[in-house]
């Protein structure tokens, strides 16, 4: 799959995930949902910060919005990792939580629509479709081996329901 459109589907179901947490009435559910979230949020930087972002910082000319683009990621993600440790003070599913939940939300909203609507097409400019898609190759055996290894970590009786 093409690594924009690889990263751009993780986006939305990043997204949904969030608004599934946000939604859930019950605090130990929306803790779970929470704690699963979180290795897909850092392995989705990796995969952005190891297949594009530092690429691209080797590629281009510092001056031009994806020469600089790797030092806003970074801030951005730094951000969020703040917002993270917050929330990881604070009681699952209280008000306190919950709002600081949705300010990690807002932050990677607003870091995606940056993303999605300044860098993206740039990406695409500079990088041919071969080139994207290998990157999106190389992301999605990190995202299956992601996934294989957290179905081996899950308890048994967890892996049948699921």
């Amino acid at each position: 799959m093409q690594a924009i459109k690889l990263l751009r589907g993780m986006h939305a179901e990043t997204k949904v995930q969030f608004k599934i947490i946000l939604g859930t009435d019950d605090p130990q559910l929306a803790n779970q949902a929470w704690q699963a979230l979180q290795p897909v949020l850092k392995l989705h930087e990796e995969i952005e910060d190891r297949f594009l972002y530092q690429p691209l910082q080797e590629e281009t000319l510092p001056g031009t919005p994806l020469g600089d683009w790797a030092v806003q990621h970074d801030a951005d993600v730094e951000l969020v990792e703040q917002l993270i440790l917050a929330l990881g003070d604070l009681a699952p599913g209280a008000p306190e939580w919950r709002m600081c939940l949705a300010e990690v939300m807002d932050a990677l909203s607003k870091h995606v629509m940056d993303e999605e609507g300044q860098i993206f097409g740039r990406i695409e400019q500079v990088w041919d479709a071969a080139r994207l898609e290998k990157a999106g190759a190389e992301m999605q055996k990190l995202v299956d081996t992601h996934a294989s290894s957290q179905m081996t970590t899950k308890p048994k009786a967890a892996r049948r329901r699921s």
